[in-house]
């Protein structure tokens, strides 16, 4: 994968519209419109018809954007970065311990699969287990409710299909089920849809307590 700074249009090219700025870093137009409004990458200047217009520092900027989310920083971390208001060593030092919860949530994630694949009987149908069995299980490999919610939303991520299983074999409902998995679907907050869910607002989403019941996050 070419490196974003491989990525910037020779400086004769400048002034770049927005569309062809986006166009060279493989981004959508509504994406940097997006960051024009949160403050991330404003042009440089305007043509008599009000087309934005991008010069050479605005697209190295860009570059550098790219960069840091490639690396997994939120776009609230790198607004920070860029503006001088956080150093670039302690964010990414954030990121490494993030990254290190995520890699837990799955060795997490790992045991109980294990253990699923424990409680199933000759031709591998499963033995039901009840929603005390659980949450002992959960509460004995060390999952408490923030890591809950870790392990819900990377089991999602990476094996939806199984996650929905999952939380149908704890009798939950089928809309309850559909909640729980478009939380653990949703975005982080400066994604442009996320965005857009957090300013309408909303009741809290359901979500599973580790026995399998259904509350509601506050």
């Amino acid at each position: 994968m070419a490196g974003s700074n491989e990525r910037l249009p020779a400086r004769a090219r400048y002034p770049l519209t927005i569309s062809a700025l986006a166009c060279c870093f493989g981004l959508s137009r509504s994406t940097l419109l997006y960051y024009h409004r949160i403050g991330l990458l404003r042009p440089s200047a305007k043509s008599p018809a009000g087309y934005r217009l991008y010069a050479p520092v605005d697209g190295e900027r860009l570059a550098r954007i790219v960069e840091l989310r490639a690396a997994g920083l939120s776009l609230a971390a790198i607004r920070h970065v860029l503006g001088g208001r956080a150093e670039l060593a302690a964010a990414l030092a954030l990121r490494v311990g993030e990254i290190d919860a995520q890699v837990a949530a799955l060795g997490a994630q790992r045991d109980v699969l294990a253990a699923m694949l424990d409680g199933t009987g000759e031709g591998g149908h499963e033995l039901p287990m009840s929603k005390e069995a659980w949450s002992a299980m959960f509460r004995a490999i060390g999952l408490d409710d923030a890591a809950m919610h870790r392990w819900h939303a990377e089991f999602e991520r990476s094996m939806p299909q199984a996650h929905a299983a999952f939380l149908r074999s704890l009798g939950l409902g089928h809309r309850d089920v559909a909640r729980i998995r478009r939380r653990c679907r949703s975005a982080e907050p400066d994604e442009p849809a996320a965005g857009r869910r957090a300013r309408r607002g909303g009741a809290a989403p359901l979500e599973p307590d580790v026995s399998g019941r259904v509350t509601r996050r506050r």
